[in-house]
């Protein structure tokens, strides 16, 4: 989509109803993530936490507000993470499921689940019918 890094300007730290001062592919994202109850984050795990991609899209949220108001608060979060080491510590994938819990505390977003498994190929983690029924079940969940 485009997504541009945070300029940390603050321009859009006068309300919560402030904009992102850069025209990108986040502006459709603002107004998709201000609709929406509840909001699923996927990312593979590259070099310890999530893609570049993933903070990208992390950092811009920013401009939808803090603590003293956001955006986000009160909405219903999904998490979903892949990485290749089975260990969460040895992969990074810690890292990562620590910064949602840190980010979305910090906003007063409530993470309603957390799947996260292994793979080492493409594909190969639809076989593992246990996490994938996890998947569906927290899909299910947020959908309510």
């Amino acid at each position: 989509m485009g997504i541009k890094p945070c300029s940390a300007c603050d321009a859009c730290q006068g309300s919560i109803e402030a904009e992102c001062v850069i025209d990108d592919g986040m502006q459709e994202v603002y107004q998709a993530l201000r609709a929406a109850g509840a909001i699923v984050i996927a990312s593979p795990i590259y070099w310890f936490s999530v893609s570049a991609q993933t903070k990208a899209f992390l950092d811009r949220c920013y401009a939808l507000g803090g603590p003293e108001g956001s955006a986000l608060k009160g909405k219903r979060i999904g998490i979903v993470l892949t990485y290749e080491d089975p260990d969460p510590f040895i992969s990074g994938a810690v890292n990562a499921l620590r910064s949602f819990q840190d980010m979305f505390s910090y906003v007063g977003a409530t993470i309603d689940g957390m799947i996260y498994g292994t793979a080492s190929a493409p594909g190969e983690i639809s076989a593992n019918t246990e996490l994938m029924d996890r998947a569906h079940r927290l899909g299910r969940e947020l959908a309510s």
